[in-house]
């Protein structure tokens, strides 16, 4: 194989960000596309020269592709890892995999089963800046004690977006927030216990609105470690928040988005800026995976633990108690 061709399934905004980067890979070529909005799909197959389809079984059943990328909302996901699974082709897939565990376990077997290769799309993972902090946070650090991490934004889209409801989101914890759960995950390290409050207490008047507008969610990690991660939707667009602050026992490092690190010590500190494109760098990585037959540093099973991780927070506040992983 020298070079892998690629289908999308869905063509929305963020597949149409991950084609673009695509494109500037030589050793991929993009082949085709389906969405249930045929008009999109035809749109996106215009730009890149592609097949469209508005049936991605027709798709899958009539294209010659070594890897799918699954850029769908949450609540579109069904059976697709599965069958592209069977077909023997390997899965990109945006986060979240799932919006319940019951999928997402499944989704998981099948890609064990199958040996096919899988990447979820956690891409703060690959910022040079973040990658960095782990590493001194690994070597010099010494042990971890707090992990602080926010996710302030703001509402997406009008009254009739999908993300506003929670039966096809899953709320801002598991649709955005998750970027915060899995960064705490691979910086800090496997959650053991979680308790939250989360709730909708600022946009009770608005239409179509079942999500929460603000949550706070206590973990404390198998390490010992405790943190807190915070997520709201009611942040004014100049103080939307993004970022992870931890102190180790020797080092202190702040993680602002995918774009700079500051990591301090007894003597100073120093700030470290991302000069990749993390969204470039996980795809180029995930295609070189499968044409060296690599382990993809992301696999499905990683996003099922962040998955998890999130929906122990909501279990918990619907509890009143404390949710042990």
């Amino acid at each position: 194989m020298n070079k892998v061709r690629i289908g999308f399934i869905g063509a929305g905004g963020i597949a149409r960000h991950h084609a673009s980067k695509i494109a500037n890979i030589s050793e991929a070529t993009m082949i085709s596309v389906a969405d249930i909005v045929v008009d999109k799909a035809k749109m996106f197959a215009e730009k890149y020269g592609l097949k469209p389809y508005s049936d991605w079984r027709e798709m899958l059943d009539k294209e010659d592709l070594d890897a799918v990328w699954i850029c769908i909302p949450p609540y579109g996901h069904t059976d697709e890892v599965m069958v592209a699974a069977e077909k023997g082709i390997h899965i990109f897939i945006e986060k979240p995999v799932a919006l319940n565990l019951d999928l997402a376990y499944r989704m998981e077997e099948a890609v064990r089963k199958a040996r096919v290769k899988s990447w979820v799309g956690y891409h703060f993972r690959q910022a040079y800046s973040v990658r960095y902090a782990k590493k001194m946070l690994m070597e010099k650090g010494g042990q971890i004690g707090l992990a602080i991490g926010r996710w302030w934004g703001g509402v997406v889209g009008d009254k009739s977006h999908w993300w506003r409801r929670r039966d096809e989101s899953g709320g801002q914890i598991i649709e955005q927030a998750t970027h915060i759960y899995d960064l705490a995950r691979f910086m800090v390290g496997e959650p053991d216990r979680v308790y939250a409050e989360i709730d909708t207490v600022m946009f009770k008047d608005l239409e179509n609105f079942t999500i929460e507008d603000v949550a706070t969610t206590i973990v404390r990690f198998k390490n010992n470690a405790i943190g807190v991660i915070t997520n709201t939707s009611a942040a004014k667009k100049n103080g939307y928040r993004v970022d992870m602050e931890i102190v180790a026992r020797n080092l202190q490092i702040k993680l602002e988005g995918t774009n700079k690190a500051i990591i301090y010590g007894d003597e100073g500190y120093m700030e470290v800026y991302s000069n990749n494109d993390p969204y470039l760098d996980e795809d180029n990585k995930f295609i070189q995976c499968i044409l060296k037959d690599l382990e993809p540093e992301v696999p499905i099973s990683e996003g099922v633990k962040s998955l998890r991780f999130g929906l122990a927070a909501v279990e918990a506040s619907l509890k009143g108690g404390v949710v042990k992983l």
